[in-house]
């Protein structure tokens, strides 16, 4: 294996965060994602597609890593979905070329990379948050590309594995 090299996250992604303003919520449109939608990446409220397009010229796409910074802070998904997304200042977007997508999820997950984003947190706001630019500065360490995408593909696996045995469980608690 060659070695893995530390490096910002903005040398190695593109970070930006989603609209400032609330939006005017409709019953359809283009969903609308905020931090306690993370986990699933889904949402039951939707904004215009005129808003989407009018306030949205950076927008998340399959393979990019969404991840909140407000309130609660560190919590990562991979974008799996070609359909329009947007997304609350609450969330950071990470787009990035050098990255695999679920190897710098695993990443934002490790302990020393979870370290470094509460070192840089807000904690006298309220609620808590880390700025994008700090969390610009939040090292990690990156291997080759090939040796991200099995690591990435590894803990997908995972993810995924857990998550059809918890399906089993809640539906076998419902029985």
């Amino acid at each position: 294996a060659d070695d893995w090299e530390q490096r910002k996250l903005n040398e190695v992604s593109d970070i930006y965060d989603g609209t400032h303003q609330t939006p005017k919520y409709q019953d359809n449109g283009v969903m609308f994602l905020s931090v306690e939608n993370i986990k699933t990446l889904t949402s039951n409220k939707f904004i215009s597609r005129e808003a989407f397009e009018d306030e949205f010229k950076i927008r998340p796409q399959r393979g990019d890593v969404l991840m909140t910074r407000i309130g609660d802070i560190g919590t990562a998904n991979v974008v799996e979905t070609d359909e329009d997304l947007a997304y609350y200042v609450s969330l950071a977007l990470f787009k990035s070329e050098e990255l695999n997508p679920y190897f710098l999820q695993a990443s934002i997950y490790a302990p020393f990379v979870q370290d470094q984003i509460w070192k840089r947190t807000l904690h006298i706001a309220f609620p808590k948050k880390i700025n994008k630019n700090e969390i610009g500065q939040v090292p990690i360490n990156v291997p080759t590309l090939a040796e991200q995408t099995k690591i990435g593909s590894f803990f997908k696996q995972l993810d995924d594995t857990i998550a059809l045995h918890q399906r089993k469980l809640d539906l076998l608690k419902e029985q």
